[in-house]
């Protein structure tokens, strides 16, 4: 029996977008032929819940768990039994709370974090205190010698020889290499270009540093290296000066077909929309919704009854994006629906009549979303706002699936006003190339890395 271990604090129950690389590699790498063990965190802080994805683990998918307590003042109160103030206890209370109210009693409102308690200049310097002193290199230190502990426990109890580590967090990277010192054979995966961009390192000098030293040593080191997508690959041998000799693999994630609904199923909404899922990032500005403002004044469309869906985090996407909604006149044209499960997710995007990726020309020219992942395996029209050149471009241009909203604002909105009339015969899915993007394929992808090294 070929067996692994995969080491990543983000697994099931936990749902959201960096979950689902790792949790499609354990579910569907025994029928490779892989004995696998998952080794995750105890507890979870900051994450949506669906416990439908740990039911649907199959019976060889051992996960194992290492103690956590997130380096804050919500984890110290947590683990001391002073109260419970982890995102999805908050969401679950206030969810009783809506239901109570509903019925006809308001019942009491979620507590609050307990730094929101504290006032403005505290909270800054708590804030810079986590950054600069505690969360180095990253908030999941605490659980680096619980797991190191546990993992060895687990490979010399199972006889397992190879190791892969889910990056971010940094941490993983000291584990990994932590592992290989011991006599494992370590693969490193990157899902993002992290010491690349602004958003996902330290902007301490100091805190940066230590950063980029675990990824540098997972670049050098490593016995493979797998990436989420190709860009992070060319970013990777610029940063660390690798020699081209040193074979990268390019695995995308896959989208589940397992989950994926039958051709006969019914579209969640009688009128058209678009759909736009996960967190509308402050960087993707407001362009694609000033676009879509121009396009809804043409009487046709207006008519059409089309609507923008946007599926994600109501509280975060809303505040983004709220009131540039109601400046433009779209809050009757958005709907918002919160975290939904994969499956339901699916559903919806099945009946899209057109994905949303509204990145603005200059955001993540690296990146390969995870939503585009699932939009290229449904074969889904894609209306892209994307840097030129990009990773996401070059993607949906192999698959035949971007309609490009390029040029100044008036072209961009001429572009989605042709597509939205059924001017669209330019998009022509490429099978061969969207089945790249299926889970399976991303399984036998990795099988193939374990089984080299």
């Amino acid at each position: 029996m070929k067996r692994v271990l995969i080491i990543t604090p983000y697994f099931a129950p936990q749902s959201h977008a960096a979950v689902f690389r790792a949790y499609k590699l354990a579910k569907y790498l025994p029928d490779e032929g892989w004995d696998v063990h998952v080794l995750t965190v105890d507890t979870n802080y900051l994450y949506n819940e669906d416990e439908t994805l740990t039911a649907a683990l199959p019976e060889q998918v051992n996960v194992h768990t290492a103690p956590y307590v997130e380096p804050t003042l919500r984890g110290l109160r947590y683990k001391l039994g002073l109260g419970d103030r982890r995102f999805p206890t908050l969401k679950k209370r206030a969810s009783q709370s809506k239901a109570t109210s509903a019925a006809g009693s308001a019942g009491p409102e979620p507590r609050a974090p307990a730094v929101a308690s504290l006032g403005p200049r505290l909270r800054s310097a708590y804030a810079t205190a986590l950054r600069r002193v505690v969360h180095i290199p990253d908030a999941y230190w605490p659980w680096y010698r619980p797991a190191l502990r546990k993992a060895q426990e687990i490979c010399s109890e199972h006889s397992i020889p190879i190791v892969m580590t889910s990056a971010n967090p940094y941490v993983c990277h000291a584990l990994g290499r932590a592992l290989q010192r011991s006599g494992l054979k370590w693969v490193a995966d990157l899902r993002d270009a992290h010491t690349h961009s602004h958003h996902m390192h330290s902007q301490d000098p100091w805190v940066f540093a230590f950063q980029h030293q675990l990824e540098r040593a997972a670049a050098f080191d490593a016995d493979a290296i797998t990436v989420a997508a190709e860009s992070i690959g060319l970013v990777i041998t610029e940063n660390y000066g690798l020699s081209s000799d040193r074979p990268i693999h390019f695995i995308p994630t896959g989208a589940d077909e397992a989950l994926m609904p039958p051709v006969d199923s019914e579209s969640p909404l009688a009128e058209p929309y678009l759909l736009f899922a996960g967190e509308w990032l402050v960087d993707y500005g407001t362009q694609f919704l000033r676009m879509l403002a121009r396009a809804l004044e043409q009487p046709d469309i207006a008519e059409s009854g089309l609507k923008l869906i946007i599926v994600g985090r109501k509280e975060v996407n809303r505040g983004v994006i709220g009131e540039s909604l109601k400046e433009l006149g779209l809050t009757d044209r958005v709907e918002f629906i919160d975290h939904l499960a994969q499956q339901e997710l699916y559903r919806w995007l099945k009946h899209a009549r057109f994905a949303v990726l509204p990145y603005s020309r200059r955001s993540r020219w690296w990146c390969l979303p995870a939503k585009l992942v699932d939009y290229i395996a449904m074969r889904r029209p894609v209306l892209a706002l994307l840097p030129n050149p990009s990773e996401a471009r070059a993607r949906l241009q192999e698959a035949g699936l971007g309609v490009f909203l390029d040029g100044d604002a008036a072209a961009g909105a001429r572009t989605l006003i042709a597509a939205l009339r059924g001017a669209d015969a330019a998009v022509n899915p490429v099978p061969e190339v969207c089945d790249r993007y299926l889970a399976r394929q991303q399984v036998r992808a990795f099988s193939t890395v374990f089984g080299d090294i």
